[in-house]
């Protein structure tokens, strides 16, 4: 079996479960409902929200968010902007920042920043990129994929191409990415765009079976 095959494979079993499910993570109280990216499944988040930067009374947006939007808000961002292509991820999102008595968040649909408000400024922009390579003629199944597969790096492309457009003029990215990503591709699109790139930190996270 291929790593796309296996990665496929995975979310389909992450499907198989009785939902909505109930979790408690980092103090918070959340639903997770259908055709959600499952957080117990691909565990990459946990490592970020645990390993994010200093944060404190910053204006942050989290493309393809999960839970560290709701984390980064409710512990000390100034303001929180959260987009996803999914729109039941953005409704599962707004159903548990109301669970937990989250504010200071406002959560949209948007292809990554095809409805962020133009002039839109942020200190940070996060991105737990899905970082599994495959052939740019690759056709996604379902909005599940799109969070863990990007064909051609063609997202990674745009992210990095129009990011700088929405940033204050300290602001900066943060890209989270896999060590058995395809690190050669996004130094060639951080070269491409005149970005320079710096690891802030690195680890390994626990994975499922």
């Amino acid at each position: 079996m291929s790593e796309l095959d296996r990665i496929r494979a995975k979310l389909r079993t992450s499907q198989q479960r009785t939902f909505p499910r109930q979790l408690r993570e980092f103090g918070l109280d959340l639903i997770v409902r259908e055709v959600v990216f499952p957080p117990e499944d691909f565990q990459s988040w946990r490592w970020f929200t645990e390993n994010f930067p200093p944060f404190a009374r910053k204006r942050i947006l989290e493309i393809g968010f999960g839970l560290p939007c709701l984390l980064l808000a409710k512990t000390g961002a100034l303001s929180l902007l959260a987009c996803d292509i999914n729109p039941r991820a953005v409704a599962n999102t707004l159903e548990n920042a109301a669970r937990n008595g989250i504010e200071n968040v406002e959560i949209i649909q948007s292809d990554i920043f095809n409805n962020i408000p133009p002039g839109s400024k942020f200190d940070i922009i996060f991105w737990n990129y899905p970082w599994n390579f495959a052939p740019a003629n690759f056709e996604f199944i379902d909005d599940l994929e799109r969070g863990a597969i990007d064909p051609g790096y063609r997202q990674l492309e745009r992210f990095l191409a129009e990011g700088r457009a929405f940033l204050t003029e300290r602001g900066k990215i943060l890209l989270g990415f896999g060590t058995n990503a395809r690190d050669d591709l996004l130094e060639r699109i951080v070269a491409a765009n005149d970005l320079k790139s710096v690891i802030v930190r690195w680890g390994t996270y626990r994975t499922s079976t």
